[in-house]
């Protein structure tokens, strides 16, 4: 169970007692290391393989926890490793926190789980203030019963929103599990939610589904649409898709949950393959007023802010009235070009296109490699380096510019480096009328009350994203953000001819969905087809007879071959995409997942990949 080894099963001794299902401490290439026992033989069954063996047995160095999983957990657990094509040990080193794991003699749950039916599966489509309204009552049904709740959050920001609201009347019965809370705090809180007998309410982020409760009835998946629950390097696993395998094992009854659900599921929701907890709303019902605004520029003049943001802002400010202005971007600028020969300035570490940010730096969102920004064109030698699109930092300069008495507050990841950072500055904000808040997408999780007036400064860079889900997410992002206001919601775009907005304004929902699934359907996209992406890096020959290789192996597959999106390389080096397309019954299926599997290390396989370009 550690990051790196790729090897499934190695033979260790011992002679502790020891059986399937306990947590060892073991080396590996001198590494100490956790693992998960499998099979238990007596050496004086297998004497003549351990004598003829050409390769010396280790001796396992301690048992840590003779009974960690449970056979469902672990049942799970191996499901995910063969939807994921990933060894099991890192899919459960995924699954457990290493707090947890280090931690010795941890205590079992005494209750005992007598739920036998399968699991009842449904989806939830509400506001966010109506779901945590269904959340209250379904937690007193189910103490009601005997049985606890895990209620799972992408994010600490919202799982800090949720505990406000949810916990009244029941905060001796609810904990909560995250990243942050420290390893001492954490094994406190993992004992006491254990030692308990009554039913609990567990609030946590992904990792901390292992909590063994063997009570628990019901497992809510909030804000199910949020790219936070799928991991971005290996074993690139989606805890959804987890959460769901464990609920069958286990017979929960689980649920999805948001307030505009993922395409997929609302095609589940028509195919019966999940039930509506209540009726699913059609219209999503705002009573802010909305309004498209068109921002034109002049030939040597690129205008950042409309003349009717900048009236709405300065009207806002003298009644007192707060505004908050969504940036899609970071920084100046998110692209920086040579006008003399058009090539992007990239990063000199991973080859990303670099973000123009203020103090006259070049900074890598992907790596976080900075620079000055006063240089050449790597390509033509030349000085004229220029900015394109809208980021965060350009909207704060212009209204800083043009409205010089208004309080302005700024929320990315560049500016606040943690939660309590972030809460911090929309506390600020909140406390002072008049102000703007100018945002990433990231702050949304902080706001626990509507406010008078929301805005889009740049959103059309969105619409350019080599992504299936674009118009999905912008979709989501755009009823978000009016439901969010009280009064005005504003939307400033350059181009004013998407649909989209039209169907936001109206809050169509279903008009949304049979256009979107309408789409997926002409072009394979999922829920039509299920997508893995192998992605092979090297020295360009070996990369190209790799991918041969690969190929010829998949014949008879539907699959596409090309560069990552942005691939700059050195000369002798290059990467290729091998992207399958396989209907989505047909995965995992024996033959192919026994390829996949084969396959050495160095070939990365994504299944259900959130970008299908890079």
């Amino acid at each position: 169970m550690a990051r790196g080894i790729f090897k499934e099963e190695l033979t260790y001794f011992t002679n502790q007692p020891v059986a399937p299902g306990a947590i060892v401490s073991v080396t590996i290439n001198r590494r100490v290391v956790d693992a998960l026992t499998i099979a238990v033989k007596s050496v004086a069954e297998i004497k003549a393989m351990v004598r003829g063996a050409d390769f010396p047995l280790k001796k396992i160095l301690r048992v840590k926890h003779p009974n960690f999983f449970s056979p469902a957990f672990l049942t799970a657990a191996r499901r995910a490793a063969d939807y994921f094509v990933s060894p099991l040990g890192l899919i459960l080193k995924s699954l457990v926190p290493t707090a947890i794991l280090a931690a010795p003699n941890l205590s079992r749950p005494t209750v005992a789980n007598l739920r036998s039916a399968d699991a009842e599966k449904y989806a939830l489509q509400e506001s966010d203030e109506e779901r945590l309204v269904y959340y209250k009552g379904l937690v007193r049904e189910e103490f009601a019963k005997g049985n606890s709740v895990f209620l799972m959050v992408p994010t600490l920001a919202k799982l800090k929103r949720v505990l406000i609201s949810i916990e009244r009347g029941i905060g001796d019965y609810t904990f909560i599990f995250h990243h942050a809370l420290g390893s001492k705090k954490l094994l406190e809180s993992w004992e006491k939610a254990l030692a308990l007998k009554h039913p609990i309410l567990a609030i946590g982020t992904s990792l901390f589904l292992s909590l063994p409760r063997s009570d628990i009835g019901t497992l809510i998946i909030d804000e199910e649409s949020s790219t936070a629950y799928k991991t971005f390097a290996r074993p690139f696993l989606d805890y959804r898709v987890f959460a769901e395998m464990l609920a069958e094992e286990n017979g929960w009854r689980f649920i999805l949950a948001d307030f505009v659900l993922r395409t997929e599921n609302i095609y589940r929701l028509e195919r019966g393959e999940l039930n509506p907890k209540i009726p699913i709303k059609h219209h999503a019902i705002s009573s802010a007023e909305q309004k498209i605004v068109q921002v034109t520029s002049t030939p040597g003049h690129f205008r950042i802010l409309s003349e009717e943001l900048i009236e709405a802002l300065d009207t806002a400010s003298q009644n007192n009235e707060r505004f908050f202005i969504f940036v899609h971007r970071r920084g100046l600028t998110p692209l920086v070009v040579c006008q003399d020969c058009g090539a992007a300035v990239t990063c000199l570490n991973c080859s990303a296109p670099i973000t123009w940010h203020e103090e006259s730096l070049f900074v890598c969102h992907h790596c976080g490699a900075r620079r000055d920004a006063a240089e050449k064109c790597a390509v033509c030698g030349g000085w004229r380096l220029i900015g394109l699109g809208i980021g965060i930092d350009l909207v704060a300069q212009e209204l800083t510019a043009r409205l010089k008495t208004l309080k302005i507050f700024k929320l990315d990841s560049d500016e606040t480096k943690t939660a309590g950072q972030a809460a911090a500055v929309v506390k600020k904000f909140l406390a002072t009328p008049g102000s703007v808040l100018i945002g990433t997408e990231m702050a949304l999780a902080y706001f626990q009350e509507k406010i008078e007036n929301t805005a889009i400064a740049a959103i059309d860079s969105l619409f350019a994203l080599p992504d299936y889900r674009v118009n999905e997410k912008i979709f989501n992002l755009l009823i978000r953000l009016r439901d969010l206001a009280g009064r005005r919601f504003l939307i400033q775009v350059r181009n004013v001819h998407s649909e989209l907005f039209e169907l936001a304004s109206r809050g169509s929902l279903l008009e949304f969905y049979r256009q979107e699934l309408a789409e997926r359907r002409e072009y394979n996209y999922p829920p039509f087809r299920i997508f893995i992406k192998i992605t092979l890096a090297g020295e360009k020959n070996e990369v190209l007879l790799g991918i041969k290789d690969l190929e010829k192996k998949l014949t008879g597959h539907e699959f596409d071959v090309f560069e990552p999106k942005g691939n700059s390389r050195q000369k002798s080096e290059t990467a290729l995409n091998l992207l399958l397309r396989l209907p989505t019954n047909l995965w995992p299926e024996v033959r192919l997942l026994g390829i996949l599997k084969s396959l050495p290390p160095n070939y990365m396989i994504n299944v259900d990949p959130e970008n299908l370009l890079n």
